[in-house]
């Protein structure tokens, strides 16, 4: 198995993780603001999907994010929350049906730039400075800490607040 493939095979893991999780989910359920700080449900739904489009479409290929290109914006209601405060993100609203569907496009997009990435884009620096990043880095170093860290790290909140519903929070 070279890199590519695992590359692949984790991003399938991680989609496969976030749609067993939120796939039982109602839209009142995503819309709960929890106690303290966290924040809804739909909201990091939103972050997860969102960071995915922005991150692979916008930063390492260049072109607008799907939220642009193809009107997700105004299917899904309100505003990026790749970047939020905690007021905006807990004042986020989900549309769920459409944040599904958002989802379902934007991991489709995913696997075709994964079907077609080599080896040697994996290497690849990417300017992230200039995007208010710390640091720069390759590709392969931002679709495996940033990216696919970000969706399990949030998969995982997203099954805790279901818990903490009283709901079977991870798919198993």
């Amino acid at each position: 198995m070279n890199s590519t493939s695992v590359l692949k095979s984790a991003f399938d893991g991680a989609h496969m993780w976030y749609q067993g999780t939120v796939a039982d989910l109602t839209e009142g359920q995503a819309n709960i603001v929890p106690q303290g700080v966290g924040h809804p449900i739909g909201e990091l739904m939103a972050h997860i999907i969102q960071c995915e489009d922005v991150m692979i479409n916008q930063v390492i290929l260049g072109k607008p994010p799907l939220w642009e290109q193809d009107g997700w914006k105004l299917k899904v209601g309100g505003d990026l929350m790749v970047e939020r405060d905690t007021a905006a993100a807990r004042a986020y609203k989900c549309r769920l049906a459409a944040m599904l569907d958002y989802g379902q496009a934007v991991f489709s997009s995913t696997g075709a730039f994964l079907e077609g990435l080599k080896e040697s884009d994996l290497n690849r620096e990417l300017d992230l400075v200039s995007a208010g990043f710390d640091n720069n880095m390759s590709v392969g170093v931002f679709l495996t800490q940033m990216l696919l860290g970000n969706t399990y790290a949030h998969t995982g909140e997203i099954s805790a607040l279901k818990g903490s519903l009283g709901n079977k929070g991870y798919p198993f």
